[in-house]
């Protein structure tokens, strides 16, 4: 299993002042931002196209414009062996069938922010990131709304305007 997260790619490049595998600080403080010393997170149950889709819509069908979407995807099971806690949360988006798969990487510290931030970077090495165009978001958002996943009058207003539903 993965659990998925909205990232900007661009902020995570080794940059001329950092050394191979040192991580930006410009990336965590804008990509994990945590609130409440937790970090959100939607389960995929395999790295397949599919289960990223349904953690990307589950994020993209809750903003309020239609956006291009960098989403990573880290190993489950390499945070549980770091002894993360996790808990179950219903996640606040528009996607139904995908509320039940939000958790939140809690009890986090400094140290243990940073070995979560360790594996965003391992998963991006590994290729298991993804960018979505805005076309790709719109279309993920039309589908899920013809396929009922998604109830319209639920997107908010900025998406219901772009989307014309």
């Amino acid at each position: 299993m993965f659990l998925a997260r909205k990232i900007s790619r661009a902020k995570w490049a080794v940059t001329r002042e950092l050394s191979e595998g040192e991580i930006p600080a410009d990336a965590v403080t804008a990509d994990l931002r945590t609130q409440s010393n937790s970090l959100s997170f939607w389960r995929c149950s395999t790295d397949s196209d599919y289960d990223v889709d349904g953690a990307a819509l589950a994020i993209a069908s809750a903003g309020n414009r239609i956006d291009r979407l960098d989403i990573v995807w880290v190993d489950y099971e390499d945070l549980q062996s770091e002894h993360h806690a996790m808990t179950d949360t219903k996640g606040r988006t528009p996607a139904t069938d995908m509320v039940g798969m939000h958790v939140d990487v809690s009890a986090l510290d400094y140290v243990r922010l940073g070995m979560v931030a360790r594996n965003v970077a391992g998963a991006i090495e590994a290729n298991r990131c993804r960018r979505l165009t805005k076309r790709r978001v719109k279309v993920l958002i039309e589908q899920a709304v013809v396929q009922g996943r998604i109830d319209p009058n639920a997107l908010g207003e900025g998406l219901r305007e772009e989307l014309a539903v």
